[in-house]
């Protein structure tokens, strides 16, 4: 069986028709004159911030803001089953946080995926 290879999509469509001189600019009749005014330099004030994992946004983000705090944790376990854990809120990482349990000091890391509701204490 002979294997043959079929194109995705038409290559001649990703190249320019004649070759572009990048030693050259662009001449300013083939840019619209309404696209010039319209161009604006990124900055901070003109764009809004970018949301990463870190910010308030997500989940993650805003329970860094509590570390520290006392936290009572319910996780959902199977179909349901709330499981409490109460504690302080030790670190937050990617799919995980770890409490240190208010009755036994111990340290307990916690499955982030599983948490559906968060108490803060003062």
């Amino acid at each position: 069986m002979k294997n043959y290879f079929i194109p995705y999509y038409n290559t001649t469509d990703c190249y320019p028709k004649e070759r572009i001189d990048p030693n050259n600019p662009v001449p300013e009749e083939l840019i619209p004159s309404s696209d010039l005014n319209q161009l604006t330099p990124i900055t901070p004030t003109s764009e809004p911030q970018a949301i990463t994992l870190e910010s308030t946004e997500y989940l993650n983000g805003y329970l860094r803001t509590k570390i520290g705090r006392k936290v009572r944790v319910e996780f959902l376990i199977g179909t349901g089953t709330l499981v409490d854990k109460f504690g302080e809120l030790v670190s937050v990482g990617a799919n995980y946080i770890t409490i240190r349990q208010a009755e036994t000091g111990n340290l307990v890391a916690c499955d982030f995926y599983t948490i559906k509701f968060i108490s803060f204490y003062s």
